[in-house]
C-alpha cells in the first residue's frame, strides 16, 4: 500500500460527506489489509505500509472532520491513533534492527558481542511491541467504523 489508493468512483457531483466516506472507507480497507502480514511478525514492509496507511487515514479523518458527525467519529480517530502508536513501536524496532544488522557485517571481533546483545534486546522489544499492537488492533472496532462510513448521517448512504 505504499502507493496511495485511487478513488476512481469519486465524482464532482458527490456531496462532501459521501466523498469523505468513500475515501475513508478505502483508506481503512487498504490499511487493514496489511494487518495479517504485520501480525505474522516477519514482514517489515507490511509494517511500514500499514503505518503509512494509518497516517493517511488519520490525515483524512482530520481533513473530513466537519463532513462527518464529530461525536461519532471521535472514538474511531482516537482508536486509530492508539493503533498507530503501537505499530510505530514495532516499526522503530525494525529500523534499529536493520541498522544493527548492517553494523554487524562490518563489526570487529570486539564489537560483535555488543551488537549481538543489542540485536537480541531490540528483537525482544519488537516482539513485545508486536504483541501490544495485536491487542490494540483486536480492540479496534472495525465493524463500527465501517458502519459509520457507510451511514454517516443516520440515513442510508446507498
Amino acid at each position: 500500500m505504499a502507493k496511495a489508493p485511487r478513488f476512481d468512483s469519486l465524482t464532482p457531483e458527490q456531496s462532501l460527506d459521501r466523498a469523505a466516506r468513500t475515501i475513508l472507507r478505502g483508506l481503512l480497507e487498504e490499511t487493514l489489509a496489511e494487518a495479517p502480514a504485520v501480525l505474522s511478525g516477519e514482514d517489515v514492509t507490511a509494517t511500514h505500509d500499514m503505518r503509512v496507511g494509518i497516517r493517511r487515514l488519520r490525515s483524512a479523518l482530520d481533513t473530513f472532520a466537519d463532513a462527518l458527525p464529530r461525536k461519532r467519529l471521535r472514538p474511531f480517530a482516537q482508536a486509530t491513533r492508539r493503533v498507530g502508536r503501537r505499530l510505530g513501536m514495532v516499526r522503530d524496532a525494525d529500523v534499529h534492527l536493520a541498522a544493527l544488522r548492517a553494523a554487524l557485517g562490518g563489526a570487529t571481533v570486539d564489537e560483535t558481542p555488543g551488537i549481538v546483545y543489542a540485536l537480541e534486546t531490540i528483537a525482544h522489544r519488537r516482539r513485545r511491541a508486536l504483541s501490544k499492537f495485536a491487542i490494540e488492533l483486536s480492540q479496534f472496532d472495525r465493524d463500527g467504523f465501517f458502519a459509520l462510513l457507510k451511514d454517516a448521517d443516520g440515513a442510508n448512504a446507498g
